[in-house]
């Protein structure tokens, strides 16, 4: 097979671009993720603050009148790794050719606009969806956290792309009775830990961005959280996070860390809910002051009381060892139950 390589500039492309995940997973098993209308947003500057600091371009893969694949290439201007560029939005069936085929399209783009390293996938940038899923497909998928068939490591690692970095999710129970780790109190005087306040939505923005960045500055694919990101992010969270899910500590009234963990299956009469701790970081001066455990002895109370008793710790990079052996095994056992994979091409 050797597809045509279109860059995506008319609606009929466009379209195209938009119908491979149909193509892909069957039009009733589509990810939400990547769907149609999910996929049409990121690309939509009024729905995705992001663009304002993105170069992009998006490319689909036509071979016998049909597209069979797609991806895209940016550019973030904000990145502190001036020399990178990213590709996402990648789908394709089951061929070599048509992978490489994509994957050469966009490290061709990326090389134009003087970038030299192509890190992916990743949609759009390193802040948002990262990897392909190399195991854990028995699990049940889960919104924003990356989904593909197996047979996509096979193609992609086949398209000349070496393997950087590995980023796993852990099974997490909260059990009724708290870790006994957990329940040691912490001596640190003005230590306020409190839920987020979504009706004080800008200044709570505020420090959202302000502990993302300065607490997330040293880790794998760190880029800066704008105040409009921050404003969007939050915006999306009220509506399907608690607040009590949603945690900010504040020693003296300074932002020293934030703790999420978003709903799944919310629970119901007879069944408990399933929850993601999905983010959080504490800002550098106060890491060793045992603030994580302390925020995240909140957070199981406050997920507990709500009635979730199950879920997973996702995505935590395998180069985090501190995570880890801190907070992953001595308190949630640290079974592995999903493994994603990050690759980069030199240009």
């Amino acid at each position: 097979m050797k597809p045509e390589i279109k860059k995506v500039a008319s609606l009929a492309e466009k379209r195209a671009f938009l119908s491979v995940p149909s193509l892909v997973y069957g039009k009733e098993s589509v990810p939400s993720a990547v769907n149609s209308f999910n996929t049409a947003m990121r690309f939509d500057p009024m729905s995705n603050p992001t663009l304002q600091h993105l170069k992009y371009a998006n490319f689909v893969a036509i071979f016998d009148g049909r597209p069979v694949g797609r991806i895209s290439a940016t550019i973030d201007t904000l990145n502190p790794r001036n020399w990178e560029g990213f590709w996402g939005c990648f789908e394709c069936i089951d061929s070599v050719d048509a992978a490489r085929a994509l994957i050469d399209a966009a490290a061709g783009w990326l090389k134009e606009q003087g970038q030299t390293e192509m890190i992916g996938p990743a949609t759009l940038n390193s802040n948002q969806q990262v990897g392909i899923m190399i195991k854990g497909f028995e699990h049940e998928t889960r919104e924003e956290i990356p989904y593909n068939p197996p047979y996509y490591q096979k193609i992609i690692e086949a398209a000349g792309v070496e393997q950087i970095h590995e980023l796993d999710s852990f099974k997490w129970e909260l059990p009724e009775v708290l870790p006994e780790k957990l329940t040691r109190k912490i001596d640190l005087p003005g230590l306020v830990i409190r839920p987020i306040n979504y009706a004080r939505f800008i200044r709570e923005a505020k420090i959202v961005q302000e502990i993302n960045n300065r607490a997330m500055s040293d880790i794998f694919g760190y880029i800066p959280m704008t105040l409009q990101e921050a404003q969007g992010f939050l915006m999306g969270m009220s509506t399907h996070v608690p607040p009590g899910c949603f945690l900010i500590a504040e020693v003296k009234g300074k932002p020293a860390a934030m703790l999420i963990s978003i709903p799944y299956v919310r629970p119901k009469q007879g069944k408990d809910g399933y929850i993601r701790l999905a983010i959080g970081g504490v800002v550098p001066e106060f890491r060793l002051k045992g603030i994580p455990k302390a925020i995240l002895s909140e957070l199981y109370k406050s997920c507990r009381k709500l009635g979730y008793t199950r879920g997973e710790a996702s995505q935590v990079a395998s180069s985090n060892q501190d995570v880890k052996t801190k907070v992953i095994r001595p308190l949630m056992g640290g079974t592995v139950i999903k493994t994603h994979r990050v690759y980069k091409k030199t240009l």
